[in-house]
């Protein structure tokens, strides 16, 4: 397997946020899961590598689904060996090429965490992909396929997005050129 799906939890949207948890798994872009990777990260340890909390992002998580708070008080790790733990996975897994929802929110998020403690991200950024981009390019409607684990928990939504993109490419569909949402907007 030479994929991994990424999906980290914060207290904030932008890099520099509080990580609460990070979730990730090999795969192939059948859908095939391989290694799967989890750990909670200790909010104190974040704050004092000067991550912060976003306010509106905190009363966000206050109205979530009690399973989805629950998972994060199971053995928090301190953000460093968080950190240590998920780049020595990431490394033996030898699946270099990093997926997320959004190219833009989880793998800047994370390397804003390792900046912080003055580490090296273990992917390169040539890497990364973006699932959104395969759900556009192959007109795949993400409502389409059942979702059976707990919204926002790390790894259940690692899980749910490898399925996601199993199901897009599955389609069979020839891929089409990406349709920008608002036509005009560049007139």
């Amino acid at each position: 397997m030479k994929n991994t799906m990424l999906d980290i939890e914060t207290f904030g949207t932008s890099p520099g946020s509080v990580i609460r948890s990070i979730g990730a798994a090999t795969f192939e872009l059948t859908g095939e899961i391989g290694k799967t990777f989890y750990v909670n990260v200790d909010k104190q340890s974040c704050l004092a590598a000067g991550l912060v909390v976003d306010p509106k992002t905190e009363q966000w998580w206050a109205e979530q689904s009690a399973s989805a708070q629950k998972a994060f008080l199971v053995d928090p790790q301190p953000l460093k060996i968080a950190l240590e733990q998920f780049s020595s996975w990431f490394f033996a897994q030898q699946a270099p090429i990093i997926w997320s929802q959004g190219a833009n929110f989880d793998p800047p998020l994370l390397e804003a965490a390792y900046r912080a403690l003055g580490k090296e991200t273990p992917w390169k950024f040539y890497n990364v992909r973006d699932t959104r981009t395969v759900y556009d390019v192959f007109g795949f409607d993400t409502r389409d396929l059942v979702r059976t684990r707990v919204h926002h928990s790390a790894l259940d939504d690692t899980i749910h997005q490898v399925a996601l993109v199993a199901a897009a490419i599955g389609k069979g569909r020839e891929p089409r050129p990406a349709k920008a949402k608002y036509e005009g907007i560049f007139d």
